[in-house]
């Protein structure tokens, strides 16, 4: 093939980081944790029951997990061009309708449209275009992808209550949309790109010695899609994102949690606010370790952290203190499963057919993700205590630890080979 001169990208690259997190806070955020403010003013407005709207986070979750292996499938064909900025309007309209909707179930097809159109802005967009883009550091990469997404969440759930005690829900959502397009469209159409090519630009992390390399070699090396799902470091992969999947329902446990032990029931949102704001620089410190470290090395260490948080949590029973620390530092395991699965699985797979491979994992990890909170609630129910609760999540997190271990041996025996493409050289 021809030889194209590609310039490094430079600051470029991280400039890209941003409108990623941009993207998906605009997308994911807005219509799922900022979302969970509008459930109380719909439900009381329109006589509609606290369980059937909870349907809606449901059905984005299902959207999401349905479309996932599709997306991944397609991403290099969609993400940077008209078909992104197309499906990202679907999303927000199916928004901005939510504020003539009267029924139930009119907010659950909304969500399961929400939902499919995140499959292309989400966690698995954001990790398929780092790992075109970075060489080296794509660990921090998505983790500072993450944190913009923290950062928005963070700020725009208090501010979207705020709107819709004084104009109300209906209007709350068609701003909740319109500030949701003002960041995601013009990211799409600027500045976010699948491949460095497209920009005419290397990777970030090309130094001259491996672009003469990759000027006479194919690139984007790993592991076949096909080969990949028939192996034990995939099954390995699911059933970790899996178990991670059931431990991460926390968040929305801790009010309740707060209540039961007696604390004033404003502890339990302090404990959320802990973690939330804890989220945007355990991104970036998951991220970093594992480009340091390795992913195994660096998950298996924040894996301790996880159960060092549980164990915070059992003893934290009349001390809101250590209660509101345990719950920021809890919230390790929600960054394991985006910026540290996303790392582990790039050092498995390789770039051939990450996109692919990744949606399918998650696929599978989000459907499991959606019964956390019945297993969670099932445990307490069973036992009357929040620390078995805990106990129970200790225990996952030493099997979690278990099969990170096992995908990343069995997975260094897999063969990676070559996709074919366009020599480049260095300008």
């Amino acid at each position: 093939m021809d030889k194209v001169t590609l310039k490094p990208c430079g600051a470029y690259a991280w400039v890209l980081v941003l409108a990623l997190g941009l993207m998906s806070a605009g997308t994911t955020g807005s219509y799922s944790v900022v979302a969970g403010g509008f459930m109380t003013p719909v439900c009381e407005d329109l006589g509609i029951d606290y369980t059937a709207f909870s349907y809606y986070f449901t059905g984005t979750l299902l959207g999401l997990a349905l479309t996932l292996p599709f997306a991944g499938k397609v991403m290099d064909k969609v993400v940077g061009n008209m078909r992104l900025v197309a499906i990202a309007a679907v999303l927000l309209a199916a928004g901005a309708l939510m504020a003539v909707y009267t029924e139930a179930w009119q907010f659950w097809i909304s969500a399961f449209v929400i939902g499919a159109g995140m499959a292309f802005t989400t966690g698995v967009a954001m990790s398929a275009v780092i790992d075109q883009w970075f060489v080296k550091k794509a660990g921090l990469a998505i983790g500072l992808a993450w944190a913009v997404n923290s950062v928005y969440m963070l700020v725009m759930s208090p501010v979207m209550i705020s709107i819709i005690e004084e104009v109300g829900w209906r209007t709350g959502y068609l701003i909740l949309a319109a500030v949701s397009a003002v960041l995601v469209l013009p990211c799409m159409l600027f500045v976010i790109r699948y491949r460095p090519a497209d920009r005419g630009m290397l990777p970030y992390g090309f130094d001259g010695a491996v672009t003469a390399q990759v000027a006479s070699a194919p690139t984007e090396a790993g592991v076949s899609f096909k080969e990949a799902v028939k192996s034990p470091a995939f099954i390995a992969c699911v059933l970790f994102l899996c178990l991670v999947q059931l431990t991460v329902c926390m968040n929305q446990l801790f009010p309740t949690f707060a209540t039961e032990v007696g604390f004033d029931p404003i502890i339990g949102g302090y404990m959320v606010s802990a973690a939330s704001f804890a989220d945007i620089f355990l991104n970036v410190f998951v991220g970093s370790t594992c480009d340091k470290f390795g992913s195994m090395r660096a998950l298996l260490a924040w894996i301790g952290v996880s159960i060092l948080s549980f164990v915070m949590l059992i003893f934290s029973v009349g001390n809101p203190t250590l209660a509101i620390a345990a719950a920021g530092v809890n919230d390790v395991m929600y960054v394991v499963a985006g910026a540290g699965l996303t790392c582990l699985v790039m050092e498995i797979f390789g770039s051939r057919d990450f996109g692919r491979i990744f949606a399918w994992i998650c696929a599978i990890g989000y459907i499991v993700g959606a019964f956390g909170m019945p297993v969670m609630t099932g445990v307490y129910g069973l036992t009357g205590s929040f620390q078995a609760v805990f106990g129970f999540c200790i225990v996952l997190n030493v099997a979690i630890a278990a099969l990170l271990v096992f995908a990343r041996k069995s997975g260094a025996k897999l063969v990676w080979e070559d996709a074919p493409s366009d020599s480049v050289t260095e300008a």
